[in-house]
């Protein structure tokens, strides 16, 4: 560790100051390190200053008397020329199941913030989230989507990668991100909504949340690492992962201030009501040959009970736009999940809106070719239409990438020179296409039902369809045997009477 960040926070240590000069994020909650079942919940409050230091303290508790304390972890975060911050953490643990609680932050005898937030749900019962993917530009689509997934009160949320463009820097997180999601007072499509106030968000990593992985030459680069807290139950050590450069201070720092979160933002996984999420780093540098990889996902979701088994990476392997049609390395994992009982796969990437046909898909390589793609046999689910009849034969795959970015529009299935696919990498699987229009995903699931519905960015549904999973056939009641000549009925074991 560097002599000089040492010295830096120890002057820090000894500022007299009694309050923060800036808070530059407002506080706000995340899933921290929650266990895959129990009979307690955990919950995290972070929050960023600049480089003056505050007494801060958070009350917390399942009623409005609080009746708990705990006081923030501190941690520097020294990008040099590029920025000076320092990070607040609160651990807040032993919280009830299928309930709520309610916290406030404190600066002395100021409240900085206060909230509300849902607890997680047992496995019976029912949760409602959302998914959106391709999210901080910083420009006025992404500001009605944050506000209308605030009016959708989601008990969680899920980004499906390129939270902030363009190389996801910490920089471009206090300018893109945190005032359209979390920094702004109150809630309009012109400003957004305080929604991760009370909303716990999962990060996916994306190919922009990554794009500065080198710190010697962006030292704020892989800012998702500093502001989300993931399960940490993800693989062992792997061959194929992120690879973090910069040199020797740098990285220590890096491993210090993200210990929460990294390598554990890659691979997890987590429970909620009656769904299984699976997080997946699905970047270019991940080999989905990997045995240890492989072993992990089959273990992780069949190990889960839950009626609902979701998966969510950034790249799509089945999609219908000519923007990013080649990159199919998540192909390959269709068999895994079709084995592991997968219902619905969340991508982003692609900006827009996109629901597969149910499919199946058999992989004729294990790997992408040098174009990327993956070709292989399809099979079609046509009897599924979300209404009638609501059983999927196969993995629903959706595009959900339309949370702020420009749109991308042109399909495949127009007509196009420079594309011609052939039949063994294309076939005409998609059910819903709409690129003229921001949007998110709603999920709503209990233990036999789940509606998906897409909300674009003023509010109007623009798809919707249920899943249901089979009623259990009842076994017969096996039939009842005759009396034998020796036994009186109703007394066991042939007894006979005694009168």
């Amino acid at each position: 560790m560097s002599r000089r960040f040492f010295l830096w926070f120890a002057a820090l240590a000894f500022c007299a100051a009694l309050s923060a000069q800036t808070i530059l994020v407002k506080p706000y909650v995340q899933s921290g390190r929650q266990p895959m079942s129990g009979a307690a919940d955990s919950k995290v409050i972070t929050w960023l200053t600049d480089t003056q230091p505050g007494r801060f303290e958070v009350d917390f508790g399942i009623t409005t008397n609080f009746g708990r304390l705990t006081r923030p972890v501190v941690t520097p975060l020294d990008f040099g020329k590029e920025g000076r911050y320092l990070k607040y953490t609160a651990y807040l643990v032993r919280l009830p199941l299928d309930g709520q609680f309610h916290y406030r932050v404190r600066l002395e005898n100021e409240i900085i913030r206060a909230g509300t937030v849902v607890t997680r749900k047992s496995a019976t019962n029912t949760v409602e989230f959302v998914v959106v993917g391709d999210t901080g530009d910083g420009k006025a689509d992404e500001r009605k989507i944050a506000y209308q997934i605030g009016r959708a009160a989601p008990e969680f949320a899920v980004i499906v990668g390129d939270i902030v463009y363009p190389r996801g820097t910490v920089k471009e997180y206090l300018k893109n991100f945190w005032g359209p999601y979390n920094n702004t007072g109150e809630a309009s499509p012109e400003t957004g909504a305080p929604v991760m106030a009370t909303v716990p968000f999962y990060g996916v990593l994306g190919n922009h949340d990554v794009g500065a992985s080198n710190l010697a030459t962006v030292a704020d680069g892989l800012g998702a690492f500093y502001f989300f807290h993931p399960p940490r139950n993800g693989p062992p050590p792997l061959r194929s992962h992120l690879r973090v450069r910069g040199t020797e201070i740098q990285l220590a720092a890096f491993k210090l201030a993200a210990s929460d979160s990294s390598p554990h933002l890659g691979f997890y996984s987590f429970d909620n009501g009656s769904v299984h999420g699976l997080c997946i780093d699905a970047n270019r540098y991940v080999d989905f040959t990997e045995p240890a990889l492989l072993e992990w996902i089959r273990a992780d979701l069949t190990r889960s009970r839950a009626p609902w088994k979701l998966v969510f990476f950034h790249h799509p392997g089945f999609q219908a736009t000519l923007a990013h049609y080649r990159e199919q390395q998540t192909r390959v994992l269709a068999p895994l999940f079709e084995e592991c009982g997968v219902d619905i796969s969340f991508a982003g990437h692609v900006h827009n809106y996109q629901r597969t046909m149910p499919l199946k898909f058999k992989p004729a390589q294990a790997k992408p070719d040098r174009s990327g793609q993956v070709n292989g046999a399809f099979t079609l689910d046509h009897r599924f239409d979300g209404v009638t009849n609501t059983v999927p034969q196969g993995v629903i795959y959706v595009v959900t990438g339309g949370g702020g970015a420009g749109l991308y529009r042109p399909s495949v299935e127009e007509v196009d020179p420079r594309f011609q696919p052939s039949a063994a990498n294309w076939t005409p699987f998609t059910a819903k296409y709409i690129a003229d229009r921001h949007s998110f995903s709603v999920v709503k699931a209990d233990p036999q039902k789940l509606v998906l519905r897409q909300l674009d960015e003023d509010g109007f549904e623009v798809d919707h369809i249920t899943l249901t999973k089979p009623t259990p056939a009842v076994p017969a009641a096996p039939p009842s045997k005759p009396a034998t000549t020796d036994a009186v009925q109703g007394l066991p074991g042939g007894a006979r009477s005694s009168n």
